[in-house]
């Protein structure tokens, strides 16, 4: 369900946060499934509340998202980065780290937000998922990782 549209854009190039963030967003925008507002609503949020996260490893993640009035249908898109860019930290608004892997969130419904959070931890704490998702360069070998992940 949250992955119907298959918005997955892998080994990118963005010179920046904002870069990455409308790559993916514009995305959602040619899958239909969010409404007009929610590139700048994901680009206000992120400032307002950060969304970077520093995994085990070293490596980065941001889980941008935005309020559920923006968005036509749930859906989930991921954008991987062959050159990370700093991402404030979730919970700080002075702390940056680097991140090369990007979970957009739309989500129609705020009950969504939380199971969806879960399973993306889930995920994250998972070493061996994150490693082939770092390695990954295909849609169908994401896919697969999705379902392995239980995210699907």
């Amino acid at each position: 369900m949250n992955f119907d549209e298959k918005i997955c854009l892998l080994k990118r190039d963005a010179a920046s946060q904002e870069e990455a963030l409308k790559l993916l967003a514009n995305e959602f925008n040619k899958a239909d499934v969010v409404n007009e507002g929610f590139m700048n609503g994901i680009l206000e949020r992120e400032v307002l509340y950060p969304t970077g996260l520093l995994l085990a490893d070293g490596s980065g993640v941001a889980i941008p998202h935005t309020d559920g009035d923006k968005v036509k249908r749930s859906q989930i898109g991921f954008l991987s980065l062959n050159k990370p860019v700093k991402f404030y930290e979730m919970g700080q608004t002075q702390h940056e780290i680097e991140v090369d892997k990007i979970f957009m969130l739309a989500l129609k419904e705020a009950h969504e937000q939380l199971e969806t959070l879960q399973n993306l931890m889930n995920l994250f704490m998972n070493e061996e998922l994150m490693h082939r998702l770092d390695l990954c360069t295909a849609e169908e070998q994401y896919l697969e990782i999705i379902k392995d992940s239980g995210l699907e």
